[in-house]
């Protein structure tokens, strides 16, 4: 992996001349923020994004990086692997298993309330309140799980309106 010292020069006894490791098993060093910890278990697959390189969380950390309150998962990449290499910085996705259906919605779709959040699906009397979970997010989406089919219609601009509609803000009430 690396040459530490160059020819004709003096080393010590104990100096480390060179670094060796076996890259048929790459360990992935995931950094997962704190408050997501919960829902990932051992086993989990790791999606390696631009390849079809999977891994498996063998490993969650126990404390919080200080710096940056993350805490540390590690995946293993079985078999040697052309696409990646040691130290490399790679993008992933962490696919987790699911008995209820995941929904793929608009970040905006979303209203939060103490902690919970919740999307307005369409009925005949206009728009109900449906609690949800968000299962995780990319870029401007969000996945979601609740009590939802795919046949229902969302609202997924104006939450903030239906919102502030739905907790009685701004009425003379």
């Amino acid at each position: 992996m690396e040459r530490m010292v160059v020819a004709g020069e003096r080393i010590g006894s104990l100096a480390p001349i060179y670094r060796v490791a076996n890259l048929d098993e790459l360990w992935l060093e995931i950094n997962i923020p704190q408050e997501r910890v919960a829902s990932l278990k051992i086993g989990d697959a790791v999606q390696i994004e631009n390849t079809d390189i999977t891994a498996k969380i063998s490993l969650l950390g126990q404390s919080v990086n200080a710096e940056n309150q993350t805490v540390l998962a590690r995946a293993v990449i079985k078999g040697k692997q052309a696409a990646i290499r040691a130290g490399q910085r790679i993008n992933i996705q962490i696919v987790q298993a699911s008995h209820a259906p995941i929904f793929k919605v608009p970040n905006t779709a979303i209203a939060q309330n103490d902690n919970q959040s919740f999307i307005f699906v369409r009925t005949k009397e206009g728009f109900a309140v449906t609690p949800i979970t968000v299962m995780g997010k990319q870029g401007e989406d969000s996945f979601i799980s609740g009590d939802l089919s795919a046949d229902n219609d969302i609202a997924i601009q104006g939450a903030g309106a239906l919102k502030a509609n739905w907790l009685g803000l701004g009425s003379e009430g």
